[in-house]
């Protein structure tokens, strides 16, 4: 108990320190997924409500694609996994007032457009 103030006042003149030095002590805090973002803006800028069907590959928790607002069918856009093309059929059908999107996600470096939307097409 007697070494706890003698700690803290290490601790903060190490962060001070570190500050000072332009030293990283700490990785990065994640964005999120910027991309997502300003698709999303863009989406909501059309006349009409969107769906966006997201084909990717493993799931990055720092970048996910699809998660949706918690009122889903008064959302301006809802994101929804690729589930293939019977499936798809079905969440299209349902929600036939929207306009479908597909969005591919490329996880390569090598890639250089790794997201590219486009309209779904599925009649």
């Amino acid at each position: 108990m007697r070494a706890t103030p003698a700690v803290c006042l290490m601790m903060l003149i190490l962060r001070v320190s570190a500050v000072a030095l332009h030293a990283p002590i700490e990785p990065p805090w994640p964005r999120g997924n910027l991309e997502r973002v300003a698709i999303e803006k863009q989406l909501e800028n059309l006349p009409g409500q969107q769906l966006v069907i997201v084909r990717q590959g493993p799931i990055n928790i720092d970048k996910e694609w699809v998660y949706n607002d918690p009122d889903i069918p008064g959302s301006k856009v809802i994101w929804a996994r690729d589930m293939g093309e019977n499936e798809n059929a079905e969440l299209l059908a349902y929600f036939r007032d929207r306009k479908p999107w597909l969005l591919v996600v490329s996880d390569s470096p090598a890639d250089n457009k790794p997201v590219v939307l486009t309209p779904y097409s599925w009649r």
